[in-house]
């Protein structure tokens, strides 16, 4: 069974708001793109909340190539109301998404 990728059904769900039509091929590499963007926003937006501490442990984590998995569980476990902070966080994008396309 395929790992659940929370990041992959946003992209999903904002391009079928969005109705977005492209071939399939450039829809493809536009989906891949736009995860790219909010893996971005999200690892951004999780650092700006870890202190010099967490930060610490955060680089002591990247040296081992953590999976999505071990990345979730170590945000949920240094950063206080994480889930709440991360929904904030695509909220945000999506609205900004769709500010762009003139919506």
């Amino acid at each position: 069974m395929p790992e659940e990728n929370p990041i992959k059904n946003f992209v999903d769900e904002l391009v079928r708001q969005a109705e977005i039509t492209l071939p399939e091929e450039e829809l493809a590499v536009y989906k891949e793109r736009l995860m790219a963007q909010v893996q971005e926003r999200l690892g951004l937006a999780s650092l700006n909340y870890l202190d010099e501490k967490g930060l610490a442990e955060y680089e002591k984590l990247m040296e081992k190539t953590p999976s999505l998995e071990e990345m979730r569980d170590f945000f949920t476990s240094h950063i206080e109301n994480y889930q709440d902070k991360i929904t904030k966080t695509l909220d945000e994008f999506s609205r900004e998404y769709f500010a762009s396309l003139g919506r």
